[in-house]
């Protein structure tokens, strides 16, 4: 078992705070005035107000704060060009460059120039995150620190407001689609909620440790010593057309003659309950199961091939010679989550009037952006021949296609083809961040 200097991590790579943080906002600035900024940096980091993995909340914690830093901002914190050109290739190119963007498939109504932030002069170069247990609290440290930004050498760009999850009748994470999410983080190595060796390299999430690919540390920028501890975090706004994706699913339902309840797991892959999609089902067995593969689904009559979640993690088949390959390989290109939803909630998702926007903060967290997260987008969720598929990227997220989208549910005894969709999540803003441990943030400041 990896041990993990907690005291150093910012807190976030160990927990979204959804028990104790009911509210959460994350503040897109740009830094005016480097040198006043770096003395805001250096106060926070003095006076223990980012979060770090060692602090245990609970009920009576009032707040939690994390900071990130984009490459342009890090370049106008730092002048040396050799520290600059340490970070890894798709962080210093940017979410919006032209070649990152493609491998994403941000184009069309994704395109970078349609985006509320993360392009132009809507460029970030801090994301600041903070939650609060209540609605109060929240109020009052967002205005403490809005207040306190101009002497920070700090403008605000925008600030994206997440509330508390909702959660289902197994305590799960409820989407704004209407299905339990979070349900498949990976069990790494060393984290606190972890017992005994987890299945996935502490490298994979962090630098300075070993990772899943070679069991070797993955290269950190600048120097060692910032690099350690340290991690790359991806942040989306992506806006979820629900009544869309729910007029789409009834309408087909009808036209095929089964439930709209069946059609909207097979393009998930789960249940709304969370329960993976078995061969033979139809109807929800309100049962959870996440220690599983789909070795007894090698067909996808239970969990289509193309589905969402069988895209964005196939586990242990069909990526390698044997079952056991597959799941090794798979395991080299996990990301770990920390998004919220925004937007109020429906009961029922299908009464979505597109009125109001709602849709997901994604956050994710990899060591190394190109082989983690853009992996998975370009190779698994948008790649169009996925598993023997023709023409068809991921039915529920995908942004290969625009228009006249397929998707193929295998059956006995014959398949089902669904087609005619658009697409369902449409990208608002985005950006790469390296999140930097405690040190690096004080060697930030002092630089």
């Amino acid at each position: 078992m990896t041990t993990i200097k907690l005291d150093e991590v910012q807190g976030i790579v160990f927990s979204g705070y959804n028990k104790y943080m009911a509210n959460a906002s994350y503040y897109l600035l740009r830094i005016e005035d480097a040198g006043k900024t770096k003395a805001w940096l250096k106060n926070l980091v003095d006076s223990g107000r980012i979060s770090h993995g060692a602090e245990k909340p609970d009920d009576t914690t009032e707040n939690r704060l994390n900071l990130a830093i984009s490459y342009p901002g890090y370049c106008k914190l730092e002048a040396d060009e050799a520290k600059r050109y340490s970070f890894e290739l798709s962080f210093r190119e940017g979410m919006n460059s032209e070649h990152r963007s493609a491998l994403l498939g941000d184009r069309g109504p994704n395109d970078p120039g349609k985006w509320s932030w993360g392009n132009g002069n809507k460029e970030v170069d801090i994301l600041l995150i903070l939650f609060s247990k209540d609605d109060a609290i929240h109020a009052a440290s967002c205005s403490s620190f809005e207040k306190g930004f101009k002497a920070a050498g700090l403008s605000k760009i925008d600030r994206l407001d997440a509330g508390a999850k909702v959660q289902n009748q197994h305590g799960f994470v409820r989407e704004h689609f209407g299905f339990a999410d979070g349900i498949s983080d990976p069990v790494v190595d060393g984290f606190p909620t972890v017992t005994g060796t987890g299945e996935i390299a502490t490298g994979e999430f962090l630098l300075g440790y070993p990772n899943q690919y070679d069991g070797k540390k993955t290269q950190m920028p600048v120097s060692e010593q910032f690099g350690a501890n340290g991690t790359y975090l991806v942040f989306r706004q992506l806006k979820q057309n629900v009544g869309e994706f729910w007029q789409f699913i009834n309408d087909e339902a009808k036209r095929q003659g089964i439930d709209p309840e069946y059609l909207a797991a097979k393009f998930v892959g789960r249940w709304k309950s969370g329960a993976v999609v078995a061969p033979g089902e139809k109807t929800d067995p309100d049962k959870i199961n996440n220690s599983f593969t789909f070795a007894n689904d090698k067909d996808g009559t239970g969990c289509p091939f193309g589905s969402h979640i069988r895209r964005a993690n196939p586990r242990g088949v069909g990526l390698g010679e044997n079952e056991a390959e597959s799941l090794k390989v798979a395991n080299r290109h996990r990301i770990l989550r920390r998004g919220r939803s925004y937007g109020s909630f429906l009961e029922d998702p299908s009464q979505d009037t597109g009125k109001d926007e709602r849709g997901l903060l994604f956050i994710c967290l990899n060591a190394n952006i190109e082989r983690q997260f853009e992996f998975v987008q370009h190779t698994w969720i948008n790649n169009l021949k996925f598993a023997g598929l023709y023409d068809e990227d991921d039915p529920l997220i995908g942004s290969a296609l625009e228009t006249d989208r397929k998707f193929t549910i295998q059956d006995e005894p014959l398949r089902r083809r669904v087609c005619g969709f658009q697409q369902f999540v449409t990208t608002r803003g985005g950006a790469y961040f390296f999140l930097p441990s405690l040190t690096a943030l004080g060697m930030l400041a002092a630089s």
